[in-house]
């Protein structure tokens, strides 16, 4: 953070804590000696968080909706390892080793979101799909052999990642069509990205581009280079996530998040 972006950002900061009551965790300013310490926050990315907040704000009804929603957030830039974002009641972190999406942003407050629901919502999104969670039909599909994945871990190949209902590391055998899935996908991953492809899904805004792509994927012959998601075997697994006409809004997922955000959930 620059030393001539600080009325901006503070302005910012301010309209953050007013509408949404989210606090962004500053770590610039003056040090002991009176030398300016830029901390690991650019100008670029409160902007963005700001631009981003208010996305999913207006989508649920506006700031005082999203106010209770959330019931309060902290937002801080951290240490999170691999990790591009994390998320608990009432608090993100985003990672300080890099600059973060739109994408990640919506993805954390919805887990946020969700913990502050002691994690319901993300049950809700289960059920309503038609999905359901079970470790022991999960350990039988890989060890005869019927998943795309080891037994106890995905495998660094196409065609291996875990993708298919239930095989994953949760057990977590979803319904419906998802937008993706891989051996980390569980109901609460499933929810944040939900709200995530709702937010974006042909809204012209920052996350729309890489929704379009996440079910684009599908259309790839197997084995070619998706931009941004890498090499599998999209063909095959184009039964699993592509939804009818290729409309995401056909899908139970877009539908829960819309009657959550309408308050019928």
């Amino acid at each position: 953070m620059e030393r001539t972006d600080i009325d901006f950002v503070s302005t910012a900061l301010k309209q953050l804590q007013e509408k949404f009551r989210v606090e962004v965790l500053t770590d610039w300013g003056d040090d002991s000696d009176g030398s300016w310490q830029g901390g690991n926050w650019l100008k670029d990315e409160i902007d963005r968080l700001d631009r981003t907040i208010n996305l999913l704000a207006n989508a649920m009804g506006g700031g005082e909706k999203f106010g209770r929603n959330l019931d309060g957030v902290t937002i801080r830039k951290a240490d999170i390892g691999s990790h591009g974002g994390e998320a608990l009641h009432h608090r993100v972190s985003l990672s300080k080793k890099g600059t973060f999406t739109a994408w990640t942003v919506i993805h954390e407050l919805a887990h946020a979101w969700d913990a502050n629901h002691n994690w319901q919502l993300s049950a809700k999104l289960e059920k309503y799909t038609g999905g359901y969670t079970s470790l022991i039909l999960s350990l039988f599909k890989k060890v005869f052999g019927q998943s795309d994945s080891g037994i106890w871990k995905a495998e660094n190949t196409p065609g291996r990642f875990g993708r298919k209902p239930g095989c994953n590391l949760a057990g977590y055998f979803y319904g419906d069509k998802p937008s993706g899935s891989n051996w980390a996908f569980n109901r609460k991953e499933d929810f944040a990205e939900s709200v995530a492809m709702y937010i974006a899904w042909k809204k012209n805004n920052e996350l729309s581009e890489w929704a379009e792509g996440r079910l684009n994927r599908y259309l790839l012959e197997n084995g070619a280079n998706a931009k941004n998601f890498g090499v599998d075997n999209w063909a095959d697994y184009k039964v699993f996530f592509y939804p009818e006409e290729g409309d995401y809004t056909k899908t139970l997922r877009w539908k829960f998040v819309d009657e959550l955000v309408k308050g019928n959930i």
